[in-house]
């Protein structure tokens, strides 16, 4: 109940994670970092913005927000985001179950598509699991779902991250994924019904499931000392099929590239 109560206040952009695994990973992490990124929908304006990070534990439960986890322990593990918790299935196998807030969209500050209806926030359910290939590679996959019914349908999203530790204190990581989504979900972010197209004057545009997007990303993080880290990186996302042909969509490639510094205790 607790864990659920944190979770109503994170942000889609700084979600918040509670996991397992403590003891020797107990310690708090804050810290910030510079954004510039833009998305697929709307006018497609790239923003400038500074987001906080932290993380913490609960005695054997890990609350984090946006990337912060991984930061705080050493390791490859790709945690949850949401309020979630892990569980080790066989020794390169693992398996995650969480709850993620997702904020929703409003076109008020767009006036190319001002009128048209906003998407509600929702609270969204995962299941993850991923496995680790020698030393540097790992796979994982998701499935989540909308629990509230506010037209947010299901999502898959799978991809590969490569890590190159550079040293002892810094380490590269590459990737690539993919997302697919149901018809209701790609619908609700990417069509226009026909309600809202007579409301708008617009053509209305309906999509079934299908492929949403490709995704590359390239990051890094060093540590400073025991206590400070530096990290940082990009990614590049680009829409697939039926979502690129919306007419919502502004940009078929956008990017969000960031870099920042944090604080752990241990």
């Amino acid at each position: 109940m607790v864990a659920a109560c944190l979770a109503l206040q994170a942000h889609a952009e700084g979600q918040l994670a509670v996991g397992g695994q403590g003891g020797g990973d107990a310690g708090y992490l804050v810290g910030a970092s510079v954004v510039s990124a833009n998305g697929h929908i709307g006018s497609g304006v790239t923003r400038y913005d500074i987001k906080p990070l932290w993380a913490f534990q609960l005695g054997p439960f890990r609350v984090s927000r946006s990337r912060a986890n991984s930061l705080l322990r050493a390791g490859r593990e790709q945690l949850e985001t949401g309020v979630s918790t892990e569980f080790d299935l066989f020794s390169d196998w693992r398996l995650g179950a969480s709850l993620r807030l997702d904020n929703g969209r409003s076109f008020d500050g767009d006036p190319e598509f001002q009128g048209l209806p906003d998407v509600r926030t929702t609270l969204r359910g995962r299941v993850s699991t991923g496995r680790s290939f020698g030393e540097r590679w790992n796979w994982s996959v998701s499935l989540d779902h909308d629990l509230l019914d506010r037209g947010g349908g299901a999502r898959l999203n799978t991809g590969v991250n490569y890590r190159y530790p550079v040293s002892r204190r810094t380490n590269l990581d590459f990737s690539v994924g993919g997302g697919w989504g149901d018809a209701r979900y790609l619908r609700t972010l990417y069509g226009i019904s026909p309600e809202a197209a007579q409301a708008t004057g617009r053509e209305p545009y309906r999509l079934g499931s299908g492929w949403e997007n490709l995704r590359l990303g390239a990051h890094f993080e060093t540590a400073l000392s025991t206590h400070w880290v530096v990290f940082g990186g990009l990614d590049v996302s680009r829409v697939l099929g039926s979502t690129a042909r919306s007419p919502l969509v502004g940009r078929l490639v956008t990017h969000g590239l960031g870099v920042g510094v944090a604080y752990r205790s241990k």
